[in-house]
């Protein structure tokens, strides 16, 4: 406490974002709520504390045709395979860094598709998430010559190192500005929005919550989803740019 009381002094002149701010106090309500349930604490001491300013969102930026073929040009040693899984599965991070190859099925004249699920590597951020996507014929290349035939597919990544190496191949091509590795899921996403994929097909293969119906009744309750073959049409017609 006495180190934390230090440390709080000398960085008294630092001020966070308010967003950052709102994230802090939800996490650590979450986890005082959690120690009320667990008879540790009579009541959640932060319950009545509120972010001062109202929370600004700064998105980053969609990557464009031209920044993808600089990104798959530099064929960096550690993030190349991480990011052609991005561009043409639209996954995040986290979920391309634990995937396994015991994932991966051949579904026939359909090809290979990847399950996406919780397992013990990484945990999903929503039930959502979960979800099996079809691998574009690119990515069913690097299976057969580059990844892992078992255990983790790309076992020295990490989301940390993924997100620090993305920053250095920012600094090293100006031309990343504003970009981040999260960029290669809604390049995804806007190629499906351009190419006319309904955009609760795109929800399925990228994990959102999908309002299929105004009242999210028809479709949400009783249809059992897009088909396989549909995955593998809106997928296949997405087209990495040459360099």
């Amino acid at each position: 406490m006495v180190d934390l009381a230090s440390l709080s002094v000398a960085s008294e002149g630092i001020t966070l974002a308010p967003q950052t701010q709102a994230r802090i106090l939800k996490q650590m309500s979450q986890f005082l709520d959690w120690c009320v349930g667990e008879g540790e604490l009579t009541a959640n001491p932060w319950e009545a504390l509120k972010v001062k300013d109202r929370p600004e969102v700064h998105p980053h930026g969609v990557l464009t045709d031209e920044q993808v073929s600089l990104l798959l040009s530099a064929k960096d040693r550690l993030l190349h395979s991480a990011l052609l899984f991005g561009l043409l599965t639209g996954m995040r991070s986290g979920e391309i860094c634990g995937l396994m190859a015991e994932d991966i099925t051949a579904k026939g004249n359909l090809g290979r598709f990847v399950s996406i699920k919780p397992n013990a590597v990484r945990l999903l951020k929503s039930k959502a998430a979960e979800r099996e996507v079809p691998l574009h014929g690119v990515l069913e290349g690097l299976l057969d010559t580059v990844l892992p035939k078992s255990g983790r597919l790309f076992p020295y990544l990490t989301v940390d190192k993924v997100v620090k190496r993305y920053a250095k191949l920012r600094q090293r091509h100006p031309e990343l500005h504003r970009t981040v590795f999260h960029s290669t899921r809604k390049w995804f996403i806007t190629q499906c929005e351009r190419t006319g994929v309904p955009e609760h097909f795109t929800a399925t293969l990228v994990g959102h919550h999908s309002a299929r119906s105004a009242n999210k009744l028809t479709y949400g309750l009783y249809s059992a989803g897009i088909s396989d073959a549909q995955k593998r049409e809106i997928v296949e017609g997405v087209r990495v740019p040459q360099a």
